[in-house]
């Protein structure tokens, strides 16, 4: 459904037609025409377009930055995309500013900021600014609804017109979207906009980095480049936005501070007859291990149907290294297969040494400031770009962007977890299916201070585990025998209580070790952040939080754990689903046990009944024969 402000402008562009282009009946062509002003209707209606537009602007305008290296020299653009001045702009404005520096937003002030993490192939980075409690910011929107034709406009830093740090603003249409602009460097794998938007919106050196806003006020992409005449460098009317769905992808990996690789499959897929077919496969790649074979066709990618070679190139471009790529094919005897493989990085090109720290000149001067300061940045940019691809560069401040993401989560929970209200424990009554029938019940409870106690019973086998607070524990024969915690994490039953939990703790996963951000991912077939919990043993524990929800909007939320990131064990992994508030417990009312990257299901949990008390009963806890024979 169209908003407000697209149907004013709207009217506005059918006035605009009316009013440039009259209707003159025959009968009156060649007469003067008496009333050519516009009626107190029409001019209210182009005021109260213009009335949004600008209301539109000044939303967001605080949120954009302008991009200064250390020095306060130089000029890109970028956009702050989270109050506590986290900040998205392009890979290679970071090249010329190096990896910290000044950002100025329309409030004239400056304020430093630090690169996070990296993305040379897409052209994006993600950056902190400091200085200020809270910063104004702009929500990334939904790239995949914006058309050809839509209003768009742009906001930035063009020519360092900026001086008192207020962006300019300039107005155009979306002229294409889905476009492909080649990459640079030696393996031209660098700076590659795939799947990006085209605008005639202003884009002019300096305006790289910074948003490309729709009329509701949302990111719809980061402008990086323009197709310019070779002197002067000037706008020619054609410039390219890399999709804010793009971004989406790639910010769990940035915020780990990575150094990203975008993903390939090490197969190429080429048109013939029709259809898409693959062409070239590296036979020892995993997709062929799975069943990829020369002379398959492609159907689906991500869930897309595939029409063209170049439609699946494009598509892929915008996906990060290790994303758990969904594709089907069909083989030469017509029959259709689903693989769901994780894709390999396309590795760049290792930088080339440009020197080395300044050198007296021949006249035995020594190296000014400014010297010694591009050579330090060189220095910096080399080690940044040396890094191994995929791992965490900066461990403590990966661990800082993982609490602010959990403490998000925890936030958008609000009251609904308010553990002052909370009952001592909540006893859940539930039913065990697969994929058919009804197979067994299940009991769950939990109670406020972190102890747990799961009793399921399929056929005549009943098996009960609990937790008391520091260690697990299993009932053989009526008697209490401890659990590791690599034996708990590969217990489908332990491992589906310890995740309840998390929704309803101040620290989630606390009892099972140190918490970081591992980077992108997708469960239930939807971006997430994909976190790592390593345990004392060193060993570990994955867990998934949703980004976005259907709609496109903001959504934090807990929805898959599991002991393996591949799900590939006999523990599998559990999905969480139908979250309900229950008497302030955040309650996944369907669980379902699922295999492999496909997540297949095996089990289906329901809770039928959610009972709370004001005490809980320690004696379900406790590690003692005597009040197992109680019970």
């Amino acid at each position: 459904m169209r908003n407000k402000t697209n149907c004013l402008f709207a009217a506005f562009l059918t006035l605009s037609i009316i009013f440039l282009v009259p209707v003159v009946p025959l009968a009156a062509q060649g007469e003067k025409q008496d009333d050519e002003t516009l009626t107190e209707q029409e001019l209210k209606l182009v005021e109260a377009v213009e009335a949004a537009r600008i209301k539109v602007v000044n939303k967001v305008i605080g949120s954009v930055v302008a991009i200064y290296g250390d020095d306060k020299q130089g000029g890109g653009s970028g956009v702050i995309i989270d109050p506590s001045g986290i900040a998205l702009t392009n890979h290679h404005v970071i090249m010329g500013a190096g990896v910290e520096g000044w950002g100025g937003i329309a409030d004239g002030k400056l304020y430093r900021w630090k690169l996070i993490g990296t993305d040379p192939g897409g052209d994006v980075s993600l950056i902190q600014l400091t200085g200020k409690d809270k910063f104004p910011h702009s929500e990334l929107g939904d790239s995949d609804k914006v058309r050809v034709g839509d209003w768009a406009f742009a906001m930035g830093n063009p020519f360092v017109l900026t001086e008192d740090q207020v962006p300019t603003v300039t107005l155009g249409i979306v002229s294409g979207i889905k476009r492909f602009q080649g990459g640079t460097g030696r393996t031209g794998n660098q700076l590659v906009y795939g799947n990006c938007i085209q605008i005639d919106s202003s884009i002019n050196p300096g305006n790289s980095g910074g948003p490309l806003f729709n009329m509701n006020g949302e990111v719809i992409g980061i402008n990086g480049r323009g197709s310019f005449r070779d002197r002067g460098r000037v706008n020619v009317g054609l410039g390219y936005a890399i999709s804010s769905n793009q971004i989406k992808n790639f910010i769990p990996d940035l915020l780990a501070t990575k150094l990203t690789e975008h993903g390939t499959l090490d197969a190429h897929f080429s048109d013939r007859d029709g259809k898409v077919v693959c062409s070239t496969l590296d036979l020892d790649s995993p997709v062929a291990k799975l069943g990829l074979e020369l002379e398959d066709e492609l159907l689906k990618f991500e869930g897309i149907e595939i029409e063209t070679a170049n439609q699946f190139k494009n598509l892929i471009c915008t996906l990060p290294e290790e994303w758990p790529a969904d594709l089907t094919i069909r083989k030469k005897d017509g029959t259709e297969k689903r693989i769901v493989v994780r894709l390999y990085g396309l590795p760049y090109a290792k930088p080339r040494p440009r020197g080395g720290p300044p050198k007296k000149g021949k006249d035995g001067k020594e190296p000014t400031p400014e010297q010694k300061r591009a050579a330090q940045k060189r220095a910096e940019m080399m080690k940044l770009l040396s890094a191994k691809p995929g791992t965490i560069r900066d461990k403590k401040m990966n661990a800082k962007y993982a609490k602010h993401i959990i403490a998000k989560w925890k936030q958008q929970l609000g009251k609904s977890v308010d553990h002052a209200k909370r009952s001592d424990q909540i006893v859940l009554t539930e039913t065990i299916s697969d994929t058919k029938q009804q197979i067994g019940t299940q009991k769950i409870w939990l109670t406020a201070d972190g102890r747990f106690r799961v009793e399921q019973k399929i056929g005549d086998e009943t098996k009960t585990y609990f937790f008391d607070g520091k260690k697990y524990w299993r009932l053989a024969d009526g008697k209490p025998k401890q659990v590791t915690k690599t034996q708990a994490k590969m217990n489908p039953a332990i491992a589906q209580a310890t995740v309840l939990l998390a929704s309803n703790q101040t620290n989630p996963f606390q009892q099972l070790g140190k918490l970081s951000l591992d980077g992108s991912g997708k469960a239930m077939g939807a971006g997430a952040y994909r976190f790592k919990v390593v345990d004392e043993n060193n060993d570990w524990y994955y867990f998934w939080l949703t980004m976005y929800d259907n709609n496109g909007q903001q959504s934090i939320q807990l929805v898959k754990g599991c002991c393996e990131k591949d799900a590939d064990d006999n523990s599998g992994a559990w999905t969480l689903q139908r979250w309900s508030n229950e008497k302030h417990w955040q309650i996944p009312k369907q669980r379902e046990l699922v295999d492999k990257l496909h997540e297949n299901t095996r089990l289906i949990v329901k809770t039928v009944s959610a009972a709370s008390g004001d005490k809980a009963d320690d004696s379900l806890y406790t590690a003692t024969s005597t009040n197992e024979e109680k019970k």
